[in-house]
């Protein structure tokens, strides 16, 4: 899958395709016939990085990545070889990438094998960035990034970033955007949360995620209240070495800016004695 449409002339196409066909067929020959002997390194992974690779392929560097991004599912894809790991990044990021920047498959193919079979998200995430960076128009690559330090790196701040960045991309999903705030939920900020699911409520385009962000941000403005009226209750009671009498008393000394009401335009319930705050309903996610 490339992006734009391919400005180099495929002449002979079936010749082409029947080298591909005839490269697959040597290739998995040769690796059948060397299963016994699992220390053996493919030739293939001895190629020089794909800028060197560009010269020998004579304008043909798209073919080429063509051919070597096929041997590589069929490599890849070999459970019996226990070293096929050890060249990974090589012949995705330095030679793939190198020598066709705009070919998208092997970014997104790469990273799954590197997360999900290697178990080296980070050798993912470094393929990604590159795959961006040539192909900034591709919102997919950031978001897969995102998705890696979401679910492989429990690292949702940085998913934020990555799914931030393919936000920026014209065409992105609309999906990228609630995952985007969930993150920041995930993360612990609800405020930074709360601001992101009011926008998806805004310009939601269908009653589906209308609902699913309204839920949201009910949930996340109680959370967000109570924090915030937590958080003034302690300061008051810092400042003059007793609880406020009643939750008015934040306003009145400056602490608050005015006491929030409730998503659906009550007060909140104030405990005096114990200086507790707290919802009188119950958030719809934990229903």
């Amino acid at each position: 899958m490339r992006p734009e449409a391919r400005s180099r002339d495929r002449r002979m196409p079936a010749l082409l395709a029947l080298a591909a066909l005839g490269a697959a067929i040597l290739v998995q020959g040769r690796i059948e016939s060397q299963a016994h002997e699992r220390s053996a390194v493919h030739p293939l992974l001895y190629l020089p990085s794909g800028k060197y690779l560009k010269v020998a392929a004579l304008g043909f560097d798209d073919i080429l990545a063509d051919l070597i991004y096929l041997w590589s599912i069929q490599y890849y894809g070999d459970y019996a070889i226990e070293e096929r790991y050890d060249y990974l990044e090589k012949i995705y990021t330095e030679v793939i990438a190198e020598l066709d920047p705009r070919y998208i498959d092997p970014y997104l193919i790469g990273s799954l094998i590197m997360s999900a079979e290697a178990r080296k998200p980070e050798m993912a995430l470094r393929l990604l960035d590159k795959g961006f960076e040539k192909n900034p128009d591709q919102w997919i690559l950031a978001f897969e990034a995102g998705f890696i330090c979401y679910d492989d790196l429990k690292d949702y701040v940085r998913a934020a970033a990555y799914f931030e960045k393919a936000l920026k991309v014209p065409g992105v999903h609309p999906l990228v955007r609630r995952l985007y705030a969930g993150m920041y939920e995930r993360a612990g900020d609800k405020r930074a949360s709360l601001r992101e699911w009011a926008e998806i409520y805004e310009t939601a385009g269908d009653d589906y995620v209308r609902q699913v962000s309204a839920s949201h941000v009910h949930d996340l403005e109680v959370e967000v209240d109570l924090m915030d009226l937590k958080e003034a209750v302690a300061r008051f009671r810092r400042q003059a070495g007793r609880p406020p009498e009643r939750l008015g008393e934040l306003a009145a000394s400056g602490l608050l800016r005015e006491i929030p009401r409730d998503p659906e335009g009550r007060e909140y319930l104030y405990d005096h004695d114990r200086g507790a705050v707290s919802y009188r309903g119950s958030l719809i996610l934990a229903r």
